[in-house]
């Protein structure tokens, strides 16, 4: 009996500074660290169809349309095509990307040439490649503001051609001729280098999937010799007839998004 009040009472001396310590832990305060807003990395990589929806000054190609007795041309020139992209591992927020995209305008009409029905038209062409750098800025997760410069080259070629509805082989046997009478056909193409200062708005709809809105101008710095039918060399084609505009553009892409 007597070693087991001693045992009791050693416990209680024991136990008694532990719930002394207790009691003053509310005493103590605590203060919250306040936490760090880590900026949102950017990284993306996709491939998908573009639109450009450009509008360039045709009004020396639409000269010509009238003098040949065609109606003038319209804008905007729509441009299909499509930009793979990805972005820069060892440059923060950087990407690059390469773009292409091919558009027309064009008028026909029909007409009478040597007493025969023909349908006579011309093409206004573009075909444009570029590639691009653009830099991220990540306002909130899944959006991206994206400016950027590209630079290019292409070429934009006037065709022109008529001909009768219905022909048979034996019409194109003559040797002296390769289009027969009242058919006609001409080409003029031109290589072009430009730069492209460009703006996008860009958004993650899903990790996979990626929607574009971009506001963007072309600049022509760089025009070539025009050449005539691919052999011969044009003179005097006006200034005006250039690559320059300012487009708007649509995309949609798939691949891996942040």
């Amino acid at each position: 009996m007597k070693r087991t009040l001693a045992i009791f009472f050693l416990l209680a001396f024991s136990l008694t500074p532990m719930m002394a310590q207790d009691d003053r832990l509310d005493e103590l305060g605590f203060e919250e660290a306040p936490l760090k807003d880590e900026p949102i990395p950017y990284f993306a990589v996709g491939v998908g169809p573009v639109l450009n929806v450009a509008f360039p000054n045709i009004d020396d190609v639409n000269a010509r349309a009238v003098e040949l007795g065609l109606d003038e041309m319209k804008t905007p020139m729509l441009q299909w095509g499509v930009e793979i992209f990805s972005a820069i591992g060892v440059i923060p927020n950087v990407r690059a990307g390469f773009s292409w995209v091919n558009g027309e305008v064009k008028t026909n009409k029909s007409m009478t040439i040597d007493g025969q029905s023909v349908d006579r038209a011309m093409n206004y062409d573009m075909s444009l490649a570029t590639i691009y750098a653009d830099y991220a800025i990540v306002p909130t997760k899944g959006l991206a503001i994206l400016p950027g410069l590209g630079f290019g080259w292409g070429t934009q070629t006037i065709t022109t051609y008529q001909g009768v509805a219905d022909r048979a082989w034996t019409d194109y046997a003559d040797s002296t001729s390769i289009n027969t009478s009242p058919d006609a056909f001409s080409e003029l193409e031109n290589g072009v280098l430009y730069l492209v200062p460009r703006v996008n708005l860009e958004y993650a709809v899903t990790p996979f999937i990626g929607v574009r809105a971009q506001a963007a101008y072309t600049w022509q710095f760089s025009s070539g010799t025009w050449n005539g039918n691919r052999t011969s060399t044009v003179s005097g084609v006006p200034d005006g007839i250039s690559v320059s505009a300012f487009s708007a553009q649509v995309g949609v892409f798939v691949g891996l998004f942040n």
